[in-house]
């Protein structure tokens, strides 16, 4: 079965505003958007809000960097539970 992610066809014009989603929300998170353990993660993110209906990159990179965020303090509160 495929991931619904991989349905999908893009464009380019639409291809070119998730990357500039992706590498926003990544500056803002002080990350590489290429080799952060969890760029792909954050890639995923910025697919689904686009798929979504939102089209602007801003808005979509402020999005996945508070999703990425909770997702992030969740995995730090487990891990701090663990202790």
């Amino acid at each position: 079965m495929l991931h619904p992610i991989s349905q999908h066809t893009y464009t380019t014009e639409q291809w070119n505003l998730m990357q500039r989603a992706h590498v926003k929300a990544s500056e803002m998170l002080g990350r590489c958007s290429h080799t952060h353990e969890h760029a792909n993660r954050l890639a995923r993110t910025v697919m689904r809000l686009f798929d979504q209906g939102l089209r602007d990159d801003v808005i979509i990179a402020v999005m996945a960097v508070e999703q990425e965020m909770t997702e992030t303090g969740i995995a730090n509160d487990n891990n701090s539970s663990a202790s």
